[in-house]
């Protein structure tokens, strides 16, 4: 079946196995038409220093081919990538991210272990008959887990515990040697690193417990005698593998019905890392989904092409919780939209830039919840550090930095705070949110002129009616302050009168 403008692929980079699931969407309902899994093994080639073996970073890029290869005929819009643990892990994850997307030809967005969970969540709650009350979703992956509970489309509580199958054993299995008191000791650490988290799952509490993805599955068949499928276990079965890897005494003879070659190396460490929840949170019974983390990002990536986006709820939560001034905020938006309608074409600006600056307006004012003195900094560590559901740590960091960016001296280091490939949009949309808020300094609806934006490759025109500049001395000396500062964002912006045809006069 040749792709369509219908099709949408999901890509998830997890710590153990790079998956994508591509599927069919007429409007109403998905439907999956292909499925890639690769075991890359990310986590196990990641040193404490955070760097990446040669061998695992080639197996990763050729398995990235294999899957560019494949959505090669999928509208980039309609096609996300995300990494998570393994990616979050590594020293230098810019260099790495630069020959990753280029193997995969579409962008790669890092997103962090509430994120990860979010969506987790949202694919399991979409793939599985929702029952009575709250849920709790575990998801063990390569190098951390996910929990997420809630009832609804969208979760009340995620959390994120950097343990996972593959670096449990590799903490604690040194070699592939099993006995009963490496078992504990791997089991105690991940407890330990459960203890904050104990409190607020019991206080939210859920009525029924499901896994997802493969170490769950894998478990879930064991359990079942080697039936593939398998829907169910019990904190009884989970007791009973325990000894039989125990009994094994080595990973290599793990001989379990159900268990795949592929992942014997590394099922002693998830089911460590489960039965230190079952422990920790008192869990007996366990259902298994057949969705995870993709199906989440597909649904969720659906929701943003047809307006049901997380990412505007969570904007405006921050909004109302830092009580930012609506009227200014509504002259500011319409006056920012106005200007990059003028300039979009010119500077190859697309929708998901407009998403994110007009976003970034929402929120341009909120650091004056801490004080009005340098509010643009107080906002840009506000939105930079919030916690904000739906969003890739590039995007958020991206909105931060146009706040940061908005006035007062252009700090270059700022710019630091994005991917290489979305520094010149971040130059230029700067740019603009700065000459914008601006010409709304007297925060009046009369303030404004019309204006004609002009862009060029290096510049811009700003064109102002006759005797504007003249009229209104304060606004004149701040723009004159804007030529100056706009150079360190590599754009020249030069101010003219309009002539009456309404065109900047040369």
């Amino acid at each position: 079946m040749a792709d369509t403008p219908t099709h949408h692929a999901a890509i998830d980079l997890g710590s153990n196995s790079f998956h994508m699931v591509v599927a069919h969407h007429d409007g109403h309902q998905l439907r999956i038409v292909d499925r890639i899994k690769d075991m890359v093994r990310l986590a196990g080639g990641i040193d404490r220093a955070g760097r990446l073996d040669p061998a695992v970073r080639e197996r990763a890029l050729a398995s990235l081919s294999r899957f560019g290869q494949r959505i090669a005929g999928i509208p980039q819009a309609q096609v996300r990538a995300v990494g998570t643990q393994s990616f979050r892990r590594l020293a230098h994850p810019a260099a790495f991210l630069v020959v990753a997307e280029t193997a995969l030809g579409c962008p790669i967005d890092v997103i962090s272990g509430s994120e990860e969970a979010r969506l987790v969540y949202l694919g399991v709650h979409q793939g599985t008959p929702v029952g009575e009350g709250r849920s709790l979703i575990i998801d063990i992956g390569g190098g951390s887990t996910e929990l997420a509970i809630g009832a609804d489309d969208e979760p009340e509580l995620t959390e994120t515990v950097p343990a996972g199958c593959v670096s449990v054993t590799d903490a604690h299995f040194g070699r592939g040697k099993i006995t009963a008191a490496r078992f504990e000791r791997a089991v105690e650490a991940v407890e330990d690193r459960l203890v904050e988290l104990v409190r607020p799952c019991r206080k939210l509490g859920w009525q029924r417990v499901i896994g997802s993805s493969g170490t769950m599955r894998a478990i879930a068949s064991m359990a079942a005698g080697g039936e593939d499928g398998a829907r169910r276990f019990s904190r009884a079965d989970l007791e009973r593998l325990r000894e039989s890897v125990i009994a094994a005494g080595h990973v290599d003879r793990i001989d379990l019905p159900g268990l795949s070659a592929r992942r014997r190396p590394v099922i002693v460490g998830g089911l460590a890392v489960l039965e230190a929840l079952a422990r920790a949170l008192d869990l007996s019974d366990f259902e298994v989904s057949q969705s995870a983390l993709r199906e989440g990002l597909l649904h969720d990536l659906i929701g943003r092409l047809h307006h049901a986006d997380p990412r505007a709820r969570s904007v405006a939560g921050l909004a109302d919780r830092f009580g930012s001034d609506p009227d200014q905020i509504a002259r500011v938006h319409d006056w920012v939209q106005a200007a990059f309608d003028q300039v979009a074409e010119g500077w190859q600006l697309g929708e998901d830039h407009r998403d994110l600056l007009l976003w970034a307006v929402q929120l341009h004012e909120v650091g004056r919840a801490v004080n009005h003195h340098h509010h643009h900094k107080h906002g840009g560590y506000l939105v930079a550090n919030a916690d904000m559901p739906g969003f890739t740590r590039p995007e958020q960091r991206f909105m931060a930095a146009l706040i940061a960016l908005q006035r007062g001296k252009v700090d270059t280091e700022v710019l630091d705070w994005v991917p290489q490939r979305m520094t010149p949009a971040l130059e230029r949309l700067g740019a603009l949110l700065r000459i914008v808020v601006t010409l709304a300094r007297p925060r009046s609806d009369g303030a404004m002129p019309d204006f004609v934006l002009t862009p060029g490759k290096d510049g811009l025109v700003l064109g102002l009616p006759p005797g504007w500049l003249g009229a209104h001395p304060l606004s004149a000396r701040s723009l004159e302050y804007q030529q100056r500062k706009l150079g360190k964002l590599e754009l020249k912006l030069q101010i003219e009168e309009m002539s009456g045809t309404g065109r900047a006069q040369g």
